[in-house]
């Protein structure tokens, strides 16, 4: 009985510092109420103001300053990162099922990007990362690959679809770093040629032949990681 009573404790706090931040009261950068002050709010016993503030912590919502106090992280998406992290770990999700919602994730990216069009800093940018492509090694091409689709995702404009699609591309890192390793110089080139027709797709808008680059991409990936799917 003991144990429920703790439980709902720190639930008690978990709510209430969330209900904070829908409230507008905190923001990012702000600086979190003392575990004192919850737990005397509350009517809780600080061990569970203290329990609820670590889990908040070790979920990335919240980072420590030392000698200052908590305060709402400017890093949110890192919070994402470690839930999606740990779900893998578990086993609650596989890695097919990032690569899938990734692939889906990647034609909402490209409608976003054809309603919003593409800036010219982002338009240079990406053009810069396609040229660096065709002339870098196998070791900078996981890194350039990165580099490409993070673009994709900041050139939304959507700042949802930027904390989420990082953190998910974050976690999807270790396996396009297995699929360059393992491919040889015919699929490489493939992958460098369909970066860049869906680059070239966007500037040209032609968003018809920008989604099947995207989707032969995907393709190409999971057939690395996956084998030939039925």
């Amino acid at each position: 009985m003991k144990k429920n009573s703790t439980t709902m404790e720190y639930q008690k706090a978990i709510e209430y510092i969330f209900q904070m931040i829908k409230e507008g009261r905190l923001i990012v950068g702000s600086k979190i109420p003392s575990e004192r002050d919850i737990a005397e709010t509350l009517g809780i016993g600080r061990n569970s103001t203290r329990e609820a503030i670590s889990i908040l912590r070790g979920m990335g919502l919240i980072e420590s300053m030392h000698g200052s106090g908590n305060y709402i992280s400017k890093d949110t998406g890192r919070s994402i990162l470690s839930i999606v992290s740990v779900m893998l770990a578990l086993g609650s999700i596989s890695m097919m099922d990032i690569v899938e919602f990734r692939r889906v994730m990647a034609r909402a990216i490209i409608d976003l990007i054809f309603l919003h069009g593409l800036s010219e800093e982002d338009r240079e940018y990406i053009e810069k990362i396609v040229n660096e492509m065709e002339t870098h090694s196998k070791d900078d091409l996981v890194e350039l690959d990165q580099k490409f689709h993070v673009a994709l995702i900041h050139a939304t404009q959507n700042p949802l679809f930027i904390t989420v699609m990082e953190a998910i591309t974050e976690v999807y890192h270790e396996s396009m770093q297995k699929v360059i390793r393992e491919s040889d110089e015919e699929t490489l080139s493939g992958l460098r040629m369909l970066h860049g027709k869906i680059y070239r797709s966007i500037v040209e808008k032609n968003k018809d032949a920008c989604m099947k680059y995207i989707e032969e991409h995907y393709d190409l990936v999971e057939n690395k990681l996956f084998g030939a799917l039925p």
